[in-house]
């Protein structure tokens, strides 16, 4: 879920070892390549080696960002052009090449910020694509990059193909994805490789863009694919998908609402909080007194991880699957949807339950479901604050504000309506 697009600069240390660093002089001093992207944070990853390589004359492989208008990348084919050489990294004097230079790794760094991983990975992937009797017929490209995952994408004679790494928590996805395509093999991508030992998995070409752009037709058939789980939810346990129940969210909330760095953000400090963190419990045991059945969740649900195909809606991006109640797949797909598009999505959706509950009482569950929905998503966000370690902060915290704002909306009655969330204030980020 991304932020409306703007215009931001972001400055590219490229190293080409520990102390040789890419820059050009400028008025009398060494200076950085600088890159002006239209867009929301995290940047488009996808666009900046190619900006770079327009920039520099350098093919490069994009590291870690430091924070939000900083990369670090390694050089991976090509020359300087433009002014630009090797300078020592102290010939800079930007703060940000210095701060590169003392700052240590941060504990939770994924292995794809690594110098050295995208060789690694792109051998791997040739590897097994002659396996296959086939190769690569370009360069591999990183088209999204960040700390919770990785994809790169290579062109062959028999299309393109994606490798995709994740944090370690979400590694379970190509299992789960294999799980589903035994019964739904045109709903989801296509597993050609694994790698266990990595946390690497390799995929086919979907045949279609995202994001979905009949947003009632992905509902139904989440719905559907929902309704088909329930009670058979063994085998996705037994690849690897975790199961969320509404006592263990429940049981998450006091330790969240001390999460002075997220309510500070949203608008509140912790001190007037305990009433929240009782009426998200009174939610829960609510909601699990209507009694729909658990089943599986997508667990990052949005248009731009769907996409239209002539055979009907593809859903991707499995890594936050879990088994849960099923109505939290709404609150990130109507994260940016407007009324009454909102509403004719969520009738879709529903329409899919009929044959367990009644449409009233669809409904009813939906409008207690909501604000714990939102509290799956803050849960989200904060554990991955907490794996990946203050470091990377900057990639989760505007968004957990978010969802923590649409849930003191909610307490206090800011938040009636059943189907889309109330336009957020943007994210604090300063």
């Amino acid at each position: 879920m991304s932020a409306p697009a703007t215009a931001v600069d972001v400055d590219v240390i490229i190293a080409a070892g520990p102390r040789r660093v890419l820059g050009r002089r400028r008025d009398g001093a060494v200076v950085l390549p600088r890159l002006r992207l239209t867009a929301s944070w995290p940047p488009p990853s996808s666009q900046l080696p190619g900006a770079v390589a327009a920039e520099t004359g350098l093919r490069v492989a994009l590291l870690e960002p430091l924070d939000t208008t900083l990369f670090v990348a390694e050089p991976v084919d090509g020359e300087p052009t433009a002014g630009y050489g090797w300078h020592d990294a102290t010939a800079f004097g930007a703060a940000s090449v210095r701060h590169w230079l003392d700052r240590s790794a941060p504990a939770g760094r994924p292995a794809w910020y690594r110098p050295g991983w995208f060789a690694a990975a792109t051998g791997w992937l040739d590897a097994v694509l002659a396996g296959r009797g086939a190769r690569r017929t370009g360069p591999v490209s990183q088209i999204r990059h960040w700390t919770t995952s990785t994809v790169l994408r290579a062109p062959t004679g028999d299309g393109a193909v994606f490798l995709k790494a994740a944090l370690p928590h979400l590694v379970a996805e190509p299992r789960v994805i294999a799980e589903l395509a035994r019964s739904w093999p045109r709903a989801v991508p296509q597993v050609l490789a694994h790698s266990a030992e990595h946390g690497w998995w390799l995929s086919a070409d979907f045949g279609a863009q995202p994001p979905a752009g009949d947003g009632a037709a992905a509902l139904r058939l989440l719905a559907r694919i929902q309704a088909a789980t329930v009670g058979r939810t063994g085998p996705l346990e037994a690849a690897g998908c975790p199961v969320l129940t509404l006592e263990d969210l429940a049981d998450r909330v006091p330790a969240l609402t001390r999460r002075a760095e997220v309510w500070d953000r949203a608008g509140t400090g912790p001190g007037g909080l305990t009433g929240v963190a009782m009426w998200l419990q009174d939610r829960c045991a609510e909601l699990d007194d209507l009694d729909l059945p658990p089943t599986l969740t997508h667990g990052d649900l949005h248009p731009d991880n769907a996409a239209d195909r002539p055979d009907g809606p593809l859903l991707f991006d499995w890594s936050f699957a879990r088994i849960a109640h099923p109505l939290f797949d709404l609150a990130g797909w109507l994260h940016q949807v407007a009324e009454p598009e909102a509403r004719r999505q969520v009738d879709a959706y529903l329409d899919g339950w009929r044959q367990l509950a009644s449409a009233g009482e669809l409904r009813e569950a939906w409008r207690v479901a909501k604000p714990v929905a939102a509290l799956v998503e803050l849960v989200k966000f904060v554990d991955l604050m907490d794996r990946t370690g203050p470091g990377y902060a900057f990639d989760y915290l505007p968004m957990a504000a978010v969802w923590a704002r649409r849930i003191l909306d909610a307490v206090a009655g800011r938040d009636a309506q059943l189907t889309g969330w109330r336009d957020p204030r943007p994210a604090r980020l300063g």
